[in-house]
């Protein structure tokens, strides 16, 4: 039995993978910390950026037990790097050439532009470009005369490439235990490279024929994964998506979420992209068997003793209490 362990809000990104894999169920941090015992299996954390300090150090208290009786850990909530903590050892490892900051300390990146974005989330629509040390001042500045916390917020060196004049992509690669699997490549006319929401204009590019070989090459080879591998490693991550581009033909990685949203790209490109379906059916089916190789059955109970974790499971008592009343 595969658990996935998701913030209550965002139980919706392994809906599909659960369906898929049958042998699987989701569940919110909430429920988890309120159970006095849980089943062996394999457990997936995820979500870490979205949790307090307190929810993390429950999150491991829970992760720590389950491992003592036998469960199978993936993302050990004590052991995942934070955006900021990632963005810093990559670079420091010469993986990334670009690094990160903190808003609140007063950042001098080491080059420009830079673009400010939330650690606590994984929105970059409106993400702007900021040409230089005065314009990151000013915009910082802004911020405080408006109210807006610097907490949470960080400075990051931006790290693109065209492929081609007015277009960048970004390369996705998913990790399922030791398995690493190439899944797909958007090509987008924001630098921010998200799904395209433009599909007539890319089929009408003249490099779309190319575009589409490029991700299926990239997808059968499983081309990156040796710096992939380093960089899942270094993050302490077993189960995510790396989202990255390609700068002078080097991998630049901007995250590893944890709970990337997981639909059917088989048929999300059906009627937009028929011609990428067999790419995306053959990554797809990789990473459902890679889940599978990482599953262990439910099996014993374990105890979730940890003192830290008794006045959680009181309000469970409580809950059940006001409905039998």
């Amino acid at each position: 039995m595969i658990n996935f362990v998701t913030t209550r809000s965002h139980a919706y990104t392994v809906r599909h993978l659960i369906r898929q894999l049958g042998d699987a169920r989701g569940w919110s941090y909430e429920r988890l910390f309120r159970q006095k015992q849980l089943r062996s299996g394999t457990w997936i954390f995820t979500d870490h950026e979205r949790l307090s300090n307190f929810e993390i150090a429950l999150a491991a208290k829970v992760a720590n037990r389950l491992e003592r009786g036998g469960a199978r850990v993936l993302n050990h909530p004590a052991r995942v790097r934070g955006r900021h903590d990632l963005l810093k050892a990559l670079n420091a490892a010469g993986i990334n050439n670009f690094s990160a900051w903190r808003c609140e300390h007063q950042p001098r990146p080491n080059s420009f532009p830079v673009f400010i974005r939330n650690e606590f989330d994984h929105l970059s629509a409106d993400l702007e470009l900021i040409a230089d040390q005065p314009g990151l001042d000013a915009t910082i500045g802004r911020m405080r005369a408006n109210g807006a916390p610097l907490a949470g917020k960080l400075v990051i060196e931006y790290a693109g490439q065209e492929v081609s004049p007015g277009l960048w992509q970004r390369f996705a690669t998913y990790r399922a235990g030791d398995r690493l699997i190439a899944h797909h490549n958007v090509v987008d006319f924001r630098w921010a490279a998200k799904d395209l929401r433009q599909p007539a204009r890319l089929r009408a590019h003249p490099m779309f024929a190319a575009f589409l070989e490029n991700e299926r090459r990239f997808v059968e080879g499983d081309m990156y994964e040796d710096v992939l591998r380093r960089a899942f490693d270094l993050a302490g991550i077993e189960y995510g998506r790396a989202d990255f581009s390609l700068v002078d033909g080097r991998p630049q990685i901007f995250e590893i979420n944890t709970n990337p949203a997981h639909g059917s790209h088989r048929e999300i490109y059906r009627d937009t992209f028929p011609e990428r379906v067999e790419t995306q059916k053959l990554a797809e089916d990789r990473l459902y068997a890679a889940l599978r190789a990482v599953n262990t059955p439910a099996g014993n109970r374990i105890a979730l003793d940890d003192p830290d974790l008794v006045p959680q499971q009181a309000l469970r008592r409580l809950f059940q209490g006001i409905k039998r009343a």
